[in-house]
């Protein structure tokens, strides 16, 4: 008799991030954070899991810190993919703005606007070189456009490798 495994810890993981996300759109944030973080336990290098966990910590619940820890540790584990990398920019410059235009009360980052800013551009001109497709490389340079008016700083695309 044959015994059956149990299924690899990467599909277990998909699954919960996909149970994530279906609590996400039904509003249920706190459940889907708690999915979102079931999903890391049993694949602790499942990028995309720390990505959704970051974004959502940082976007939802304002705990900007642990967003961010999350956001830099998906882009830690993909660092060739440019959704990872164009999401984490989008969480340095989003609490960059806030933090420049505080409204509601948020998880201290210790670090502030302009390093945040830095690490955006930096995230969004790994994004460009990460090959991007079409839709994504538009948004990737509408954010850079974003963080050059914020700075004052224009960004720059001749160090591409394309």
């Amino acid at each position: 008799m044959a015994h059956e495994a149990n299924p690899p810890p990467e599909d277990e993981a998909r699954e919960l991030l996909k149970r994530a996300m279906a609590q996400h759109s039904a509003g249920e944030i706190d459940r889907a954070i708690e999915t979102g973080r079931q999903a890391i336990e049993r694949l602790p290098t499942f990028a995309d899991g720390h990505a959704y966990l970051g974004n959502t910590l940082v976007t939802r619940k304002r705990r900007f810190r642990d967003g961010l820890d999350a956001m830099d540790r998906a882009a830690e584990l993909a660092p060739e993919d440019p959704a990872i990398l164009y999401t984490a920019g989008w969480c340095h410059e989003y609490v960059a703005n806030a933090l420049e235009r505080p409204r509601t009360r948020h998880q201290a980052v210790g670090v502030d606007a302009p390093s945040l800013y830095a690490t955006a551009k930096a995230y969004f001109l790994r994004a460009l070189n990460a090959d991007p497709d079409d839709q994504l490389k538009g948004d990737i340079e509408d954010m850079l456009d974003v963080v050059a008016a914020a700075t004052g700083e224009p960004w720059e695309d001749e160090d591409r490798t394309d």
